[in-house]
This record gives C-alpha cells, structure tokens and sequence, in this order.
C-alpha cells in the first residue's frame, strides 16, 4: 500500500508541472493561479472538514485543480482526500462564474476497520462530479461548490476563497461592467 501511495503522489506531483508550465503560457484576462481553501460539509455523513486547494489556468475557461482534503477524527469518518478536478466554465452570472467539475481523488479511510470490518475499505478511488460559482476577478475570490462522490454516493458542499497574489497589486474593473 505504501507504494502506491509513493506512485500516486509522483503522479499527481509530475501532472501539477506539466499543468503549471502550460499555465504560465496561456494568456489570459484573469491571469495566475489562485491559492484557497474551503470548509466541507459531508451531508451523507454529516461531517466537518477543510480544504486546501490551487486553481491553475490550462486554456480559456479550463482550470486543473488539485486538492487536499481532510476530515479530522471528531467526525464519524475520519478520512483524507488528495487528487485534482478540471473545472469549466460555461456562464458568466454578473461578476461571477458558474462552472461544472469533474474530479478523481485518492482516499484514505483512517477509520475504515470500525465501520467496515474485515472489508479492507482503507484505500480508495474516488470520483466526483458537480458544480460551483466562484468570483470571476478581484484578489480575493470566494467560491461556493458542491460535489457528488461516485463511489460512497454521497454530496458535500464547500465554501471558501480563493487568493490571487499578481490580482492583489493592481486595481481591477469589475467585468460586468465592460
């Protein structure tokens, strides 16, 4: 097991430099890659958790976002989550954007032996799907985003910011507006 955490980390590690130096090659309006975090609800098992996250340009309207999750052991499930989504956006909501992601995360279940005993549910693949709205310029850009895990069929909902440090310098017009 410990190797395939060891392969799944280089992979992810190796598919963020491929993403990141073509991102630093798109241009763009809303140029750079932005830093967040979110708070998690699991309503399946109503649980609590935090989010750290980088949302890096591909091409237009297409980000690659990798993903850390970790829901800590005061919850039923205590359970971390490491991966990336894809998120495309399809509609300009004011200074907003509405976009749909899809995603594939590496889970550990930590506390797999108390529900499932004898099932080896410790290591997982997971897929998710869903969609979110996130402010389209500005230094600091919340997020509201929710998703459908596949493979335990249950829905969490995260809210949190993003920080765009090359926004942060230089006043911007809101693109509602142009």
């Amino acid at each position: 097991m410990k190797l395939i955490k060891v392969f799944y980390l280089l992979v992810c590690i190796v598919c963020l430099s491929c993403f990141q130096s073509a991102a630093q090659a798109v241009k763009r309006e809303k140029k750079g890659t932005g830093y967040g975090g979110s708070v998690i609800y699991n309503f399946h098992a109503g649980s609590l958790g935090a989010d750290l996250r980088m949302k890096i340009p591909v091409v237009r309207k297409l980000s690659f976002v990798p993903q850390f999750s970790y829901f800590p052991s005061f919850n039923d499930y205590h359970e971390f989550y490491a991966g990336a989504a894809l998120h495309l956006e399809i509609a300009r909501l004011g200074a907003y954007n509405l976009y749909i992601h899809g995603a594939g995360f590496y889970n550990q279940w930590m506390n797999a032996e108390d529900y499932a005993p004898g099932e080896n549910k410790e290591n997982n693949f997971a897929f998710e799907a869903g969609g979110g709205l996130v402010r389209s310029y500005g230094c600091v850009r919340p997020f509201i985003e929710d998703g459908y895990d596949f493979k335990w069929r249950e829905n969490s909902l995260r809210i949190g910011i993003y920080i765009y440090p090359g926004a942060c310098a230089r006043k911007e017009k809101c693109p509602a507006y142009d």
